[in-house]
């Protein structure tokens, strides 16, 4: 994909400037910028600071000689109204129904201005913030930039999750590439005056911040960054060839303002700026690698090993083929229910298009739904069979309009002809999940794992029983395939064979499922699945191998992360063990760990007709995040998606 035209929303603080270094490192050109200031005053200099949940507006006086500084146009914006919403998730649809109620809130402040921008500068495509841990602030610029057809950028989004990174690292990125960012607001008992103008990046106040981060804050929380309002800064200079003169504030246009609760801030008075003399780039900006370090460590392994070089005729001999499928007259849509998850099965609609059988569906869902007592937003999974996945994107887009709230359900999507009666172009199973629940829906582009910009999240956790909700959730994760995040195309290394190309595809998606399950405090996998699409006899075989490979190396690694004793490798299991999946084939890897033990269900490898945007593999999993020595349950959705495809079962393994 082209590089994109970018509006650049800032503050004066570090984030929003190393973001936009990061837009031009990934091939966009930064067109304008755009800032919010306070009310009660506009632009005057004495109205410094507001309380303003969604905006840093600590030295907005300064905001005007980025124009110069940087040479682009400056389109600006009052802040109106207040956090009438505070909730961690924004949508207009939790605003309530009353256009007023949604104007009020200050987040809605960005449109008028975003739409400004449109207007001078129509080829703009896509909008940059800094957030990086901030849900808060990260579903509320996604929230207003889909509503205006933008693509989000937060290149910086869990950058100190991500391996070999940290807060502190951060920060000595932004000192690498010479970006000068300085403290103008402290607010935490941990920081004094003392901090106030210090250069950020500095090696010296990195240590200082991280020295009060580790008495008054708690491991990994952002302090260092200053994400909980720990402090804020100001940037006054960066490297070329963004940059193209230094803000100059001189001693004597400052004054240092005391605030309650121990706070201090600096009022600058006067500003100017001086042209650089150099504008030629000076460093690259540091990009995160594709792969961590662990799951690029994975495929060095395997193709040391030389498991990708396996003969077809080695790999024939492993595999103990299902018995044949047999085609469907029909299906029979079915509600189950276990405690107070239920679950809508095997659901066809009416229609000649897929369009119109995907409205049908979604019309019986809801109608059943609500016939509960509960609303389409209760809806946690929903799994899609296509018959042809050109249908993908009419499925999707009648599919849409019915997810209005923040954090929609999790989704797989997988396209398998077989499993389909005559006359059916989809199929849909939901589970409906009230009470309740915690989603996770990034829709901004990063480094961290793929944008979802659609109608549905990449997790949903709900409480499997509301009474325990601390030690008995489960987490559904969607469909991951491997989308480079930053690009959000699919993955593909230049000059590798089919066989390590597919091997970069296993791990990179794999990984995307394992940030995903860390960040919803997934301790581990119940019956993972990875569907692979193919259509060659030989590479379906061998690229179920590689699969069954990949997944034994990562549970390996993550049980060497832990220092544990290596999973059981004994080669008498039954993997290919259909019937009843049960004995040896249903034999659970047991990782053992100090506190206990953790254990991974048995993985089960699907070939299917095709997946999303043409990927040759998509790893799925139910996780848990609470320890438990007893035997881990199937999960009851994901035993649905695996009983319906079983009816296609000569292409159907279970592994482990």
């Amino acid at each position: 994909m082209g590089g994109l035209n970018v509006v650049a929303l800032i503050s004066g603080g570090k984030d929003s400037f190393f973001s936009m270094l990061h837009c031009q490192r990934n091939g966009h050109r930064i067109v304008a910028l755009a800032n919010l200031y306070p009310s009660q005053g506009g632009r005057d200099a004495a109205v410094e600071d507001s309380e303003s949940y969604m905006y840093q507006t600590i030295g907005h006086a300064v905001i005007p000689q980025y124009q110069d500084a940087l040479q682009l146009p400056l389109y600006r914006q009052e802040i109106l109204g207040s956090a009438v919403n505070q909730a961690k998730s924004y949508g207009p649809a939790t605003l309530g129904s009353s256009a007023t109620s949604t104007e009020s809130d200050e987040t809605e402040s960005l449109m008028p201005l975003l739409r400004k921008v449109l207007q001078a500068h129509p080829e703009i495509n896509a909008v940059s913030s800094g957030a990086i841990m901030s849900d808060y602030q990260r579903t509320r610029v996604e929230s207003v930039a889909i509503r205006l057809g933008l693509v989000p950028l937060s290149y910086l989004w869990q950058w100190p999750s991500l391996a070999g990174h940290s807060q502190s690292s951060l920060l000595e990125d932004m000192s690498t590439v010479g970006q000068d960012a300085r403290i103008i607001k402290v607010a935490s008992g941990g920081l004094d005056e003392s901090f106030l103008w210090q250069n950020v990046a500095d090696h010296r106040t990195i240590t200082r911040l991280t020295n009060a981060a580790r008495r008054f804050g708690a491991p990994d929380d952002g302090a260092v960054l200053g994400e909980g309002g720990e402090y804020e800064t100001l940037c006054v200079a960066g490297p070329a060839p963004l940059w193209k003169g230094r803000i100059v504030i001189n001693p004597e246009s400052m004054q240092t303002v005391p605030g309650e609760a121990g706070s201090a801030a600096v009022r600058v008075l006067d500003s100017s700026v001086t042209p650089l003399t150099d504008c030629s780039p000076i460093v690259e900006v540091p990009k995160p690698a594709i792969l961590d370090d662990p799951f690029q460590q994975i495929i060095d392994r395997l193709v040391e090993n030389q498991t990708t070089q396996e003969s077809s005729s080695e790999i024939k001999e492993s595999l103990r083929p299902g018995k044949p499928f047999q085609t469907l007259d029909s299906v029979t849509d079915s509600v189950e229910q276990e405690g107070d998850v239920i679950l809508l099965s095997a659901l066809t609609g009416k229609g000649s298009s897929a369009s119109e059988q995907t409205q049908s569906i979604m019309a019986e869902a809801v109608a059943r739904v609500s016939n509960m007592g509960l609303q389409t937003s209760d809806i946690a999974y929903t799994t899609i069979i296509l018959r042809d996945m050109h249908d993908f994107a009419a499925v999707n887009d009648a599919y849409r309009t019915y997810f209005t709230e923040p954090n929609p359900a999790a989704r797989l999507t997988i396209a398998c002809a077989e499993v389909l009666p005559a006359d059916s172009l989809l199929m849909m199973s939901m589970t409906v999940a009230p009470g309740s629940r915690e989603g996770l829906h990034v829709q901004s582009r990063s480094y961290w794992a793929p944008a979802n910009i659609g109608p549905y999240s990449q997790a949903i956790r709900f409480p499997t029983n509301p009474q325990t909700p601390a030690t008995d959730a489960t987490v559904f994760v969607s469909g991951q395939i491997a989308l480079e995040p930053a690009s959000m195309d699919i993955y593909c290394p230049a000059h590798t064979s089919p066989a390590i190309s597919f091997l970069h595809e296993a791990v990179l998606a794999l990984q995307h499922l394992a940030r995903i399950g860390k960040c919803m405090k997934v301790l581990f996998w119940t019956n993972p699945v990875a569907f692979v699409a193919s259509t060659n006899d030989d590479d379906i075989q061998h690229r179920v191998q590689l699969a069954r490979c990949v997944w034994k190396a990562y549970i390996e690694s993550t049980a060497a992360g832990n220092d544990s004793p290596d999973v059981d490798e004994r080669e008498d299991f039954d993997v290919w063990h259909l019937q009843n999946r049960r004995g040896p084939g249903r034999q659970q890897t047991i990782v053992h760990a100090v506190e206990g033990h953790e254990s991974c269900g048995p993985l089960t490898v699907i070939v299917v007709d095709s997946l999303p945007r043409g990927a040759a593999i998509e790893w799925v999993g139910t996780g848990k995040h609470a320890r438990t020595d007893m035997a881990l349950p199937e999960s009851f959705h994901l035993k649905d998606v695996l009983r319906t495809l079983e009816r296609f079962s000569e292409r159907f393994y279970a592994d482990m």
